[in-house]
């Protein structure tokens, strides 16, 4: 049995120091938008590439200084407290990253975070050139591990959705008490911290 989880708001808590709250939020929000706009057009930036950007054009939107050090930021993250569990998992399931982020970012965000070693791998929207909620990383995902059982477990509405389009198992790991997607098909399971994955009947 495979769990595979998101990262960016799922494991990792979306806050950099000094950085005011309302241009952080606003630069998340670009962040995601950008890569639905890029794979719509069915082009490809890299996930850096569109950090990077996004930062720029507030940076000029907002009159402050662009600083590499800010990109920098997003391998340095705070995971939750729940994160801890993993440890836990990784004895009973594979452990795999299901993400947006570039592979050498949430390989160092990983290691930073003292959580690598319980992954058995990290697979990106790099391997298919397409982001989130698109069936193709989903899909993608499953037909490399074809045979086993695959949750995606992630706190992102979007990315429930996405997975449950594909036709993918879903975990909704519902940190900020919100209602479910309403162009999605319910998620199988929800939760409200990770301790709780042991408890469920996963087949």
């Amino acid at each position: 049995m495979i769990l595979a989880f998101d990262i960016y708001g799922t494991l990792f808590e979306i806050k950099i120091p000094g950085l005011k709250e309302e241009v952080l939020k606003e630069w998340r929000q670009l962040q995601i938008e950008f890569t639905w706009r890029i794979t719509i057009m069915e082009k490809w930036l890299s996930f850096d590439e569109i950090t990077a950007i996004a930062l720029k054009y507030l940076s000029s939107k907002y009159g402050f200084k662009f600083k590499e050090e800010l990109l920098e930021e997003w391998t340095k993250l705070k995971p939750y407290d729940d994160v801890e569990y993993l440890k836990i998992l990784s004895n009973k399931y594979k452990i795999y990253a299901l993400t947006n982020g570039t592979l050498i970012s949430v390989r160092k965000l990983l290691k930073n975070a003292g959580i690598l070693q319980y992954f058995s791998g990290i697979f990106t929207a790099e391997e298919v050139k397409f982001y989130k909620p698109s069936p193709r990383i989903y899909q993608a995902f499953m037909n490399r591990f074809e045979g086993e059982k695959a949750y995606l477990v992630s706190s992102n509405p979007f990315d429930i959705s996405g997975a449950k389009n594909a036709g993918m198992k879903t975990i909704y790991l519902n940190r900020h008490n919100l209602p479910n997607d309403p162009l999605s098909d319910k998620p199988d399971f929800e939760i409200k911290s990770l301790d709780e994955i042991e408890k469920l009947n996963l087949n």
